[in-house]
């Protein structure tokens, strides 16, 4: 189980006031992050604890030394992209288990018949996935078409496996194609920046990256980034390139 599920509701609403507020965090009192996140001292430690920290002191050291690049000539706009983006990869690495990479790279073992299905720039991290599964002697096969997901998916049976890309978890089409295969006896896994979403809920295994809620550049389209996403992918094929060579991937 990723670190985040363990989390109960009061803790995971102090740790998103958290994640919401780092730059604010190295100036604040853990009273003050517990007052202003409307709990108690003891929840914002048991939070940290459970995300992986030895209390707040070792966080407020991580928040700055992850800020050492703001004093590098770029202004305040720019060093706040580049917090975003060490955010989303210290966090996704630090929310992931061991217990669900295992999980993950059961299933991949598993199943030789392997479906990707993603949509939009999330499609580019299932191009690479199969590339690299492929690798692996599996079968596998990709779909961005709504239609073409749909299809394919009513077809499948107990021996496939469906992984579906969404950052949202949301996206209709994705969730009809794997409400479709798993009323075939499909397995599903899920890679996702959202762990309560309904394709997470879905899916047998969800692998959850962590999307920085700091405010993405409005195009008026989806330029949220997928960096998050990739992360998880790296780690599940480097883990499952380690799984096949010793069998393992936990400490011994």
């Amino acid at each position: 189980m990723p670190r985040v599920h363990k989390l109960s509701d009061t803790e995971r609403f102090c740790w998103d006031y958290i994640q919401d507020n780092l730059s604010k965090i190295s100036h604040m009192t853990i009273s003050k992050v517990a007052e202003a996140s409307h709990v108690s001292i003891s929840t914002v430690n048991r939070t940290l604890n459970k995300m992986g920290y030895e209390g707040y002191s070792d966080f407020k050291h991580s928040v700055r030394n992850s800020k050492a690049h703001s004093s590098n000539g770029f202004s305040s706009e720019v060093n706040e992209a580049f917090l975003k983006n060490e955010t989303e990869i210290t966090r996704t690495i630090n929310q992931l288990s061991v217990e669900e990479i295992e999980s993950a790279i059961r299933l991949i073992n598993q199943h030789n018949d392997i479906t990707l299905i993603a949509m939009g720039l999330s499609d580019n991290v299932s191009r690479e996935m199969m590339a690299k599964l492929q690798l692996f002697s599996k079968r596998c096969t990709r779909y961005n078409d709504p239609e073409y997901m749909k299809y394919h998916a009513g077809r499948m049976h107990e021996s496939d496996l469906i992984i579906a890309i969404s950052i949202s978890g949301e996206t209709p089409e994705i969730v009809d194609s794997v409400a479709i295969a798993k009323s075939r006896g499909a397995k599903v896994l899920a890679v996702t920046a959202s762990p309560s979403s309904r394709l997470a809920q879905m899916a047998n295994v969800s692998l959850s990256a962590y999307k920085s809620k700091i405010k993405e550049l409005d195009f008026g389209l989806d330029v949220a980034s997928r960096i998050p996403l990739q992360i998880v992918n790296r780690i599940l094929i480097d883990a499952f390139a380690i799984y096949k060579q010793s069998a393992t991937i936990r400490e011994s």
